[in-house]
């Protein structure tokens, strides 16, 4: 298992990724690796970087609105994520990730629908490409389909297709109240990527005002500053043979602004307290 994180691309960031003791990096498709105006020598510029400084891509993350209401819309999402794809290859990964995106507002049987029509196809794409496309389970305000574990069983029964997996993340199971460590048991054999993210649950401004009357009563942390029982975690990943790589996905505000590369530095100390990279 390799780790790293979740960025978007630039030689300053490999090189700090290099020099801080990270193997790979999940790399976002924007700003030099835009879909939407990428280039072979673009890609090809970036893939030398990566080999220049011995960081591997674990995957591209694409975001795009697949479940929109307008046709214009929803054509241009489908186009870009082939774009990934081209990127993604041309970096030497066959993993991209993305967020299933879906009418919020929707009952969740028009979700499913919505998510059928569109990941049926996608199946189908990354199949013939012999690629992976990973789901991360960030609720996006309920207009992501994987945003529960329910939803990870009839996404897999409405679309079976191996191509189609999960980037999984436990803090959001975690503040959800979803039981993050039974999940990863049950769908171990779709996680494809793995977002290495803590929450902390701010006990006591729970116990004085509920969840419900709190402004915030969790945010999330870098790996290991968390609630989150990354021991057991990763005895779960040991137990059942996940061969892929772990990206930290940072957001964690202590650790924000001119401290940003302070928590990633935290949080590969914390991961590596329980593998050695492979």
């Amino acid at each position: 298992m390799k780790l790293g994180f979740c960025t978007a691309f630039s030689e300053d960031v490999v090189r700090f990724a290099a020099e801080a003791g990270f193997k790979c990096l999940e790399i976002f498709a924007s700003g030099p690796l835009d879909p939407g105006a990428i280039t072979k020598t673009k890609i090809k510029q970036a893939r030398e970087v990566l080999d220049t400084h011995g960081i591997v891509p674990s995957s591209v993350f694409y975001q795009g609105d697949y479940g929109a209401a307008d046709a214009p819309s929803r054509n241009n999402a489908v186009k870009n994520l082939k774009k990934t794809m081209d990127i993604a290859e041309g970096l030497g990964t066959k993993i991209v990730t993305t967020i299933a995106r879906v009418p919020a507002a929707a009952s969740l049987k028009d979700q499913l629908k919505s998510y059928k029509k569109s990941f049926e196809a996608f199946g189908k794409l990354f199949e013939g490409r012999g690629m992976k496309l990973a789901i991360e389970n960030w609720p996006a305000g309920g207009g992501n389909m994987a945003r529960t574990v329910a939803n990870w069983e009839a996404m897999f029964d409405a679309v079976p297709s191996k191509a189609i997996g999960l980037e999984y993340d436990p803090s959001h199971l975690m503040w959800q109240g979803m039981d993050y460590l039974a999940a990863l048991r049950e769908f171990a054999d779709r996680v494809y990527m793995f977002h290495a993210k803590d929450t902390q649950i701010l006990e006591q401004t729970v116990a004085r005002h509920g969840i419900e009357g709190a402004e915030s009563w969790w945010r999330f942390r870098v790996p290991g500053y968390g609630s989150v029982d990354w021991k057991e975690l990763f005895q779960i990943i040991s137990d059942v043979g996940y061969k892929g790589d772990m990206v930290i996905e940072h957001e964690d505000p202590v650790f924000g602004g001119p401290r940003f590369r302070e928590g990633l530095k935290i949080g590969l100390k914390c991961l590596e307290h329980y593998i050695v990279q492979k």
